[in-house]
């Protein structure tokens, strides 16, 4: 018996079918408890009769499914190539695999919005839209004005991603920089309009007015502005310089970060790392503090007044912790990165819950999209 039949079985003879078919739920009920199953369950169920598949195929159940969905998304390498996972952060359980057939080299995954960016560092066509619902993807194309010998000469390519409020685009930042010389300031700075029917070019943009840090998770977008952290020999600064996707313009004023605006100085020989992120729509900045283990969350309230409050302040036991998202409830969700493990933090009683264990993620992020069938409409 093939995949397909044996789905059809199962979902004739689920519970949910069976009362559906006698009738027993109305319409606006049995919607309620369709929106409470994950995505692969809803594609196997849509088997069960033209109704189910007219009512999960509507565009407005696919909108508020995805409001219901919190995923985790992250890179797995393997034997057969690079795969992209979608999971549950509360259980753990993988609720889709999307198979790049890649190997994995230092590739870098951006989530915003309902889409999906893989990018790698070393080759510069090696960059992929994900496509979650269909499990498509297309490779971005080189700007014309790049050489063929940049790999010979050892050029690293960073990507940023991010979403225009106004106008809905997504737009795509290149930057070019010396592998061996990371200190070099001649980089290349390019920006692209993803999607649309018109081919993808690359425009060339002038270099911002102050260094900027290219490092892991020191810059993010938030509103269709992305920040970099300053690079200020010989240390990263918690201040910032801001690219505007929009107008595709750098911003002429620094933004202070929460110590420098709190006039917070840094002993000389305590060690602290700063990061970025976007948590639900918030610029925040983190300060991971190496010889104390311990980790402030800092949130931008105002950006015009540089005002900043620390919402979070927990022990990292040494352990590489990635904030990823604000849960209902006021917990914060953080993959702690060595041991592979989803926990959710509790300021209100300085508590730790430990959600899932996945093992072999390279790179993590929040998916807030669909992850219906192919045929359900955008």
């Amino acid at each position: 018996m093939d995949l397909e039949s044996t789905y059809h079985r199962n979902a004739l003879n689920s519970p949910l079918a069976v009362a559906a078919n006698d009738g027993a739920l109305p319409t606006d009920v049995l919607r309620d408890v369709l929106l409470r199953l994950p995505a692969d369950e809803l594609c196997r169920l849509r088997l069960v009769c033209r109704s189910w598949r007219s009512l999960t195929s509507d565009h407005i159940f696919a909108k508020a499914h995805s409001s219901c969905d919190l995923l985790v998304v992250g890179l797995r390498p393997g034997y057969h190539g690079m795969e992209v996972q979608f999971l549950d952060p509360f259980s753990g359980r993988t609720v889709k695999r999307i198979r790049l057939g890649q190997t994995w080299n230092g590739h870098d995954l951006s989530v915003h919005h309902c889409q999906v960016y893989i990018s790698e560092r070393y080759l510069a066509d090696k960059t992929y839209v994900l496509n979650p619902t269909t499990g498509s993807f297309t490779m971005l194309p080189n700007p014309s004005m790049v050489t063929e010998n940049e790999n010979i000469r050892g050029v690293i390519y960073e990507y940023v991603f991010g979403r225009v409020p106004f106008t809905g685009e997504y737009k795509a930042l290149r930057i070019h920089r010396e592998r061996w010389y990371p200190d070099k300031t001649e980089l290349s700075y390019y920006v692209a309009t993803l999607g649309g029917s018109k081919d993808i070019t690359w425009r060339l943009k002038p270099w911002p007015p102050v260094r900027v840090s290219l490092e892991y998770r020191e810059n993010t977008v938030v509103n269709g502005v992305v920040y970099f952290l300053l690079h200020l020999d010989p240390a990263i600064s918690d201040e910032m310089a801001a690219f505007d996707l929009a107008t595709e313009e750098w911003s002429d004023t620094r933004l202070r970060g929460p110590l420098s605006s709190h006039n917070i100085r840094v002993k000389e020989q305590e060690r602290v790392h700063f990061s970025l992120a976007n948590l639900n729509g918030c610029l925040v900045s983190i300060c991971d503090f190496y010889e104390d283990c311990s980790m402030d969350i800092w949130f931008l309230m105002d950006p015009d007044k540089e005002l900043w409050t620390k919402q979070y302040s927990l022990r990292t036991d040494g352990t590489i912790f990635i904030p990823l998202w604000i849960l209902d409830d006021g917990r914060v969700l953080i993959w702690v990165n060595r041991v592979e493990e989803l926990r959710a933090y509790d300021p209100r009683t300085s508590t730790w819950t430990n959600l899932s264990t996945v093992e072999k993620l390279f790179d993590v992020g929040m998916y807030h999209g669909s992850l219906l069938c192919s045929d359900i409409a955008h």
